[in-house]
């Protein structure tokens, strides 16, 4: 799935609430002023999402509106909140015995050949499933309800996805009329634009436009293979391979001319005819056997060979035409992320940054913000004692946002300006120290003084014997909780 507009995210409501803790435990909501709006009743809270709050009661999970009213009960292991615009999609999971399953029974479940158990049952007709629902809570409309195995999630706020008025729901799209869901469309495989979809019908794949037409008569399939030819001779890449033990498929597509394309990008056709490397030291024929994956690079001529040659993964430019590049500046605008959001390409040294590190600095890993997308966080370590080191680059100006000497560097989930930060080294997490900082104004708005901090805002102080969890305004640090005197 291309994930092209998300439809998770925080619209609080018009007057902002935030959870805010009593001296029994017990959390309410109050207004960034600290005025009580809701009273203190549940074990747990979160922020609110448009107009409604996931909340805890006796460790199960169950939503409130903006007036503290009940709009899902407490009977859930899992809940989770997505906005659609002003509406709100709740994805619920719970637990339940599927007993009347008989071939799913244990006979003698505490028989052991070893012997010593207590347990002296013939049969245990416990079968664990899972329910997992998926609400407009709006109008308590349930979109989508399924059983599944323990440890299967089906439904994932990150699999929710908008095109257009219309939401993506996995592979199934859907309108909403006036309060009211419809499916309309399935087989959607993935978002390739703000106006195109790609379908799936069995084996062909077609390009719908926004009012769900084909925007022409062409369809794809998934080939086995392809011939291509390198440096004049024909050579055959197969789509799924086994490659230094891991599973590797190439993602290629191919339309009825049998012309080849690199998904999600199918609009330019993958050359069949390709030159030898310019490197005489590595052979063109042996960066394509050993391709990981290959990039088609937006708006130019160019794709990207992800290969793993020689024990080590190496990035080539090839053109459309079928030539090699070497001026990796070409692509310079172009990053690839892993599935753990890890810049892949460019390396550290094509976007500035080896030259800009502190001395004795090797780069572990590199992240891009969501802010700014030329601004990268740069994990290093020191190679004397391995300390981690974390700052913020922006590899436009090739200067620090923020400098290499935060211990750690996390974003908040609502506030992609703010940065949780910790300095110093401490190993001992009940010693750690956190607060917040504006990364655009490089202004602390928390001081670090918290033992733990997480991506809601929601700070814990340890006291030497045990924690005590609470919220602060991320924007001033200030503390919602009653304090005891």
């Amino acid at each position: 799935m291309i994930n092209i507009s998300t439809a998770a995210g925080q619209d609080l409501p018009q007057e902002t609430y935030y959870p805010w803790k009593s001296k029994s435990g017990l959390f309410g909501y109050s207004n960034p002023n600290g005025k009580l709006k809701i009273d203190p009743q549940f074990e747990d809270a979160n922020f609110f999402t448009n107009q409604f709050a996931i909340v805890e009661k006796k460790n199960k999970k169950g939503v409130i509106d903006h007036t503290g009213a009940i709009k899902l009960d407490f009977e859930y292991d899992k809940l989770d909140l997505v906005a659609w615009g002003n509406e709100t999609i709740a994805i619920t999971c719970k637990s339940f015995n599927a007993w009347w399953k008989f071939n799913k029974w244990n006979f003698f479940p505490g028989f052991s050949v070893m012997g010593g158990t207590n347990d002296k049952r013939i049969v245990d007709t416990k079968v664990l499933k899972m329910n997992w629902k998926v609400i407009l809570l709006n109008t308590n409309q349930t979109i989508i309800d399924s059983d599944h195995k323990l440890n299967e999630y089906p439904f994932q706020a990150s699999d929710i996805h908008r095109f257009q008025d219309k939401i993506l729901i996995n592979n199934q799209l859907y309108s909403n009329n006036n309060g009211q869901i419809k499916q309309i469309n399935s087989g959607i495989t993935a978002i390739l634009t703000d106006s195109t979809l790609l379908r799936r019908k069995v084996d062909d794949y077609q390009i719908l436009n926004k009012n769900l037409k084909p925007i022409d008569n062409t369809s794809f399939k998934v080939p086995a293979q392809i011939i291509v030819e390198v440096n004049g001779k024909k050579k055959k890449l197969k789509t799924e391979t086994i490659n230094a033990g891991t599973k590797v498929t190439l993602n290629f597509m191919e339309d009825q001319q049998q012309h080849i394309f690199a998904y999600p990008d199918l609009s330019k056709i993958f050359p069949k005819k390709i030159d030898k490397y310019f490197n005489q030291e590595t052979e063109a024929e042996s960066i394509l056997s050993h391709a990981q994956i290959i990039y088609s690079v937006p708006n130019t001529a160019y794709f990207i060979v992800r290969s793993f040659i020689n024990n080590e993964m190496r990035f080539y430019i090839l053109n459309q035409n079928g030539t090699w590049e070497s001026d990796r500046r070409k692509t310079k605008d172009f990053v690839i992320l892993s599935n753990s959001g890890r810049v892949l390409y460019p390396d550290a040294n094509g976007m500035g940054i080896e030259d800009a590190l502190p001395k004795n600095c090797n780069v572990k890993w590199i992240e891009q913000t969501q802010i700014n997308k030329s601004w990268f966080k740069i994990t290093a370590t020191h190679k004397t004692d391995s300390t981690s080191l974390s700052g913020i680059f922006d590899i436009t100006t090739r200067k620090w946002v923020l400098p290499m000497e935060y211990t750690s560097l996390e974003t908040l989930n609502s506030y992609p300006n703010l940065w949780r930060f910790e300095l110093g080294s401490e190993t001992d997490f009940k010693k750690k120290k956190y607060g917040l900082i504006n990364i655009i104004s490089s202004k602390i708005t928390v001081e670090p003084q918290y033992n733990s901090l997480n991506a809601n805002a929601k700070v814990g102080t340890f006291n030497g014997e045990k924690w005590d969890y609470f919220y602060v305004n991320p924007l001033n640090g200030k503390e919602y909780r009653e304090r005891n005197l």
